[in-house]
């Protein structure tokens, strides 16, 4: 049986669109920024501001942190997005985990606690590229035909993804006392014994959308600090 397609879906794009908020709910406030075209030359989209909602407020926030560090970066315009949150066991973690990419492992000091940034290969491959492009007029990207995620991308992002971490646990209040004992770049998700197996996180993801540089970027954390920023 052929399925009929809405008039007013007249777009595969829009038929994605809807089923994507069909499936997950993304609220009214994901939907608008969606359905709006991209902005101007050097701006970047963030997520409303007048959202209620505790969760939304921490997602604006590190679209915030994230596009003020991104803009030094990233040529044109540029849209991060924010996706439906997940929360999994420390244990459980592999089920997310999207294979061979780029992750950067912080350990902390006090907390015993390990945060993990995720990077996906479009989106390190091309910060990867543009670093090694900043001191020419011509961009190119060199990586583009790696078979695979290879550690070769942590000689150019290495230090930038130590600033861009850095500038995300700003956004923690300093009764968090959150520093980074121990810093690790890997290409596959692995785990510290030391950490309590059965500890919730929290697993945020956001979609950077720009011409150059395209894909999915994730920030892990324990789920008790959580409860720490939406309150500040």
């Amino acid at each position: 049986m052929q399925n009929q397609i809405p008039d007013q879906l007249s777009s595969s794009e829009e038929i994605y669109n809807k089923m994507t908020r069909d499936t997950f709910g993304i609220p009214e406030i994901y939907k608008s920024q969606e359905e709006e075209s991209f902005p101007g030359e050097g701006f970047s989209m963030q997520i409303g501001s007048d959202s209620d909602s505790k969760d939304n407020l921490l997602a604006q926030r590190i679209v915030n942190t994230l596009t003020a560090q991104l803009q030094a970066i990233l040529p044109g315009t540029f849209r991060i997005t924010p996706l439906p949150e997940q929360c999994l066991s420390y244990a459980n973690l592999h089920s997310w985990s999207p294979g061979r990419s780029y992750f950067s492992l912080f350990e902390m000091q006090q907390s015993k606690s390990v945060w993990i940034l995720h990077l996906s290969r479009s989106v390190g491959e091309g910060l990867a590229s543009l670093s090694h492009s900043k001191n020419s007029r011509i961009y190119s990207n060199i990586y583009h035909d790696l078979r695979e995620a290879d550690s070769v991308i942590y000689l150019e992002t290495a230090e930038m993804l130590r600033r861009l971490f850095g500038s995300l646990l700003e956004l923690w209040p300093a009764s968090d006392k959150l520093k980074i004992a121990r810093c690790r770049h890997i290409l596959q998700l692995s785990f510290l014994q030391e950490v309590a197996q059965d500890e919730e996180y929290v697993v945020l993801p956001f979609y950077l959308d720009n011409k150059v540089c395209t894909g999915d970027i994730h920030l892990i954390f324990p789920q008790r600090h959580l409860l720490n920023i939406v309150g500040a």
